[in-house]
């Protein structure tokens, strides 16, 4: 015992020595303290945050928050240790417990910031909503948690209230406008994109002027990610699906249907009310007798030949477009309780464009583009049979042909010879 006196009165006297050993005692309480509390508090965290959860099944959550959890214990156990220290220099005891608090704050914001990607994780496994993500919000979450926790790091730096360090922000807050001024447009974006409803996870969308076509598989505060349909990857900033047009597909998915709208080209000349060749030509097709009934119910028996078709405004392409709109009714891939139209449009120089506008019951693009392209190849095999004729440019062949001598002019040489 008088051996462990004469140390201890030896450590005393000696200032330099008695603050190392301090330091040490220190520096060895924080890491059993952090040892401990590392494996103990994991069970606690289970227990308390996590029971729901099965024994057996392996958590991750636990140990993250039990390890950012564990950071605290030293830096509280140091600084209440340090109370009782009373032979400390007075300039080492006021930077050991600013290192603590900084180091507080440091790990308070580390623990936050994973609160918040573990709430952003579990949103989007169990959300019923699977399709909507709030990682934007969660990103501005962990920038103000940095924010307030940088704020408290100054005033304990500079030993002054936070209240005054606030304050003094008003001084600069141009300056971090400026700064910050993407992070603001993007918040502002993300939050209209999300709130909207506008974009979500796993939709299909189309930049043109970008050349973006794909599924979006990421929304974050400051980009939004696109898979598009060749697997490269393009990052959009959020604010442009404010200011840039592009088009949202996942309307046309969820509806069961896509949309065929697209025109034919009549040669114009090709356009005369019906007669009686014509009709008995038109006939030879199943379904054409219904639709010249139908045109023809009520006719006026007093006029007779083919001058009752023209006194009634009936064409040959009046007929036609009630056929296609029969025969696409009766198709299995078109969808009967949407629109289902063939109408002319505006005629110009080209030609009588004539649109044919229904709805695929399929929404898979190898199948839509199947079925349009059945019903236009049907489209121009089938018009001849009334006697219309789809317009043109004039090409090499057109050419050629009007070249060659005529029928006619080859009789008349022979005879002459």
């Amino acid at each position: 015992m008088s051996y462990l006196n004469e140390i201890q009165t030896f450590i005393e006297g000696n200032s330099t020595l008695s603050a190392t050993f301090s330091l040490l005692l220190l520096v060895v309480v924080a890491m059993v303290a952090h040892l401990l509390c590392k494996f103990l508090l994991v069970k606690v965290v289970r227990k308390v945050f996590f029971s729901a959860h099965k024994k057996e099944v392996p958590l991750d959550k636990d140990v993250r928050l039990s390890e950012k959890l564990s950071n605290f214990v030293p830096v509280i156990t140091v600084y209440f240790l340090l109370q009782f220290m009373t032979g400390l220099p007075e300039h080492l005891e006021i930077a050991i417990k600013t290192i603590c608090g900084i180091l507080f704050f440091v790990y308070l914001s580390l623990f936050f910031t994973e609160v918040l990607e573990i709430v952003n994780n579990s949103y989007s496994r169990k959300s019923r909503r699977k399709n909507h993500s709030i990682k934007g919000y969660i990103q501005v979450g962990k920038i103000l948690v940095h924010i307030l926790s940088a704020i408290m790091i100054l005033a304990i730096m500079s030993n002054k209230s936070p209240v005054i360090i606030i304050s003094s922000l008003g001084a600069v807050a141009a300056v971090l406008m400026l700064v910050f001024q993407h992070t603001l447009l993007s918040l502002v974006a993300n939050i209209q994109v999300s709130s909207n409803d506008v974009l979500q996870l796993g939709d299909w969308i189309e930049m043109p002027d970008n050349g973006i076509s794909g599924e979006v598989i990421d929304i974050a505060l400051h980009t939004i990610t696109i898979r598009n349909w060749d697997n490269t990857l393009s990052r959009i900033p959020t604010k442009n699906f404010l200011t840039e047009t592009y088009t949202n597909w996942q309307a046309m998915f969820s509806s069961g249907a896509r949309r065929i709208m697209r025109s034919f080209v009549l040669d114009q000349t090709s356009i005369r009310f019906l007669d009686q060749n014509m009709v008995q030509h038109m006939t030879q097709l199943r379904g054409v007798s219904e639709q010249l009934s139908v045109l023809m119910d009520g006719r006026d028996s007093s006029v007779v030949g083919d001058r009752w078709f023209a006194e009634n405004g009936i064409t040959n392409l009046t007929v036609f477009r009630h056929y296609l709109t029969a025969w696409l009714t009766q198709r299995d891939d078109i969808k009967k309780d949407m629109y289902i139209v063939v109408r002319a449009m505006k005629p110009s120089p080209e030609g009588l464009p004539v649109e044919v506008y229904c709805f695929t019951s399929s929404v898979l693009w190898a199948d839509y583009e199947n079925s349009q392209s059945a019903i236009f190849e049907y489209i121009y095999a089938i018009l001849g049979q009334f006697s219309l004729r789809i317009y043109q440019h004039p090409a090499g062949h057109d050419f050629w042909r009007l070249s060659q001598p005529r029928a006619d002019e080859i009789a008349t040489r022979d005879s002459a010879e």
